[in-house]
């Protein structure tokens, strides 16, 4: 099964959770897809772990997270 690609106001979520939550040193990006989930269930239900834990994964390789 395919990832679906996230848009761009869950990114925009997912960037304001991590730099609220996670200001120092960021842990696993699974326990953050993890942790973003539980805050927004909805994003979690409709574009799920993999693809929201794949989306940090990308983001951290592109150098905005540290």
């Amino acid at each position: 099964m395919p990832l679906l690609k996230v848009p761009k106001h869950v990114i925009d979520d997912l960037i304001r959770f991590i730099a609220e939550q996670y200001p120092h040193n960021l842990p696993n990006s699974l326990l953050i897809a993890q942790a973003f989930i539980l805050k927004y269930p909805d994003h979690g239900k409709k574009y799920g772990l993999p693809a929201i834990n794949y989306a940090i994964e990308d983001r951290i390789k592109q150098g905005l997270f540290y």
